[in-house]
């Protein structure tokens, strides 16, 4: 395991958010023992807010609650009942911000405390700014589910925090194909959802980045996000492997170093960073496809570049290549994306 990394066996997980997932499908419905079958949870540990569970529980837990959900918007639900104060110290923290800006970097800067195996920044596009997802779960029906946590949990958090309906973003960007339950997101959003997009993120105007919040205290929000540091310190780094991979990959796009170029960059050997990667399901040949489907979808929704040069900028020198490619990571061919804008 390659140092300040996570894996799927290690105990990072706090039981806040786990023991709402217990909470949501009950409320579906389904009996408590169904949800924890296989995931060796013990119910009594979720009484305790210091206790840890593993990234293996989480994602067993995860899958039971998909797998027994009367349809397919667990994570609407669950995402709708995240409540600020399940982040412990980082929710207080961010309870006390002066705005929604800064409640948002405080996130990106402490949200390993909640969970490492995600990241979210914040992009100036300009008139806009993008809220953007990147999930290190390698596991797609887990992924999408974590993408509808992603929105709902935002939509529920931005007008709780503000006390304002129109903190709402402009537009809804979403990485997966359009679900039957689409019509759902009109209960988070009045704005359009647009779906098969290169990545999750929220389009959001400045002005509403600039919303103060209810409970803004300056003094409490210092305090706060000292002790943020203090734990973070105590935790070490907990950078997801993934993350750091996908960095390497988008630092020079189009020429994508091969896999012990990689590694050299990390102070590793390949063969470590193999082992890194399949402790937390995934490969370097998967977040590569990954990098290069995001990539390939913005070229073709957002420029007139050929088929061809596309290709190229993503790493293939044979179209008829890029075409298979792209059809097994989207399950559709390139011109989908391109007649749709």
């Amino acid at each position: 395991m390659i140092r300040g990394t996570w894996s799927l066996t290690e105990p990072l997980v706090p039981v806040n958010i786990p023991a709402t997932m217990l909470r949501v499908g009950e409320e579906n419905g389904i009996d408590r023992s169904v949800l924890l079958k296989n995931t060796g949870i013990d119910p009594q540990l979720l009484a305790d807010p210091s206790a840890r569970l593993t990234y293996q529980q989480l994602l067993l837990l995860a899958e039971n609650l998909i797998r027994n959900y009367s349809d397919e918007s667990a994570g609407l639900d669950l995402g709708a009942a995240i409540n600020i104060n399940q982040f412990g110290m980082l929710g207080y923290a961010v309870l006390s911000c002066a705005n929604l800006r800064s409640a948002l970097d405080l996130g990106m800067k402490y949200h390993t405390l909640v969970d490492p195996a995600f990241t979210f920044e914040v992009i100036d596009t300009g008139e806009y700014s993008a809220v953007r997802l990147t999930s290190h779960i390698p596991f797609d029906h887990i992924y999408r589910m974590i993408c509808d946590v992603f929105v709902a949990t935002f939509s529920t958090l931005a007008r709780f925090l503000t006390g304002q309906y129109e903190a709402q973003p402009v537009e809804v960007h979403l990485n997966h194909p359009e679900p039957p339950y689409s019509a759902r997101y009109k209960e988070f959003f009045d704005c359009p959802i647009l779906f098969d997009q290169p990545r999750t993120e929220f389009i959001i105007s400045h002005e509403v980045l600039s919303l103060p919040l209810v409970m803004a205290d300056q003094a409490t929000a210092a305090m706060a996000e000292n002790q943020c540091e203090e734990i973070l310190t105590r935790m070490g780094p907990k950078e997801g492997i993934i993350a750091k991979v996908r960095r390497i990959l988008l630092s020079n796009p189009g020429h994508f170093p091969p896999v012990d170029v990689v590694a050299s960059h990390l102070a590793t050997s390949t063969r470590t960073l193999s082992r890194s990667l399949q402790d937390v399901g995934t490969s370097y040949q998967r977040i590569l496809d990954e990098v290069r489907k995001e990539m390939a979808i913005e070229y073709l929704r957002n420029s007139n570049l050929p088929i061809e040069e596309i290709a190229a900028l993503v790493g293939y020198s044979d179209p008829s290549n890029f075409r298979k490619a792209f059809r097994r990571w989207t399950q559709n061919a390139p011109s989908y994306y391109r007649e749709e804008r």
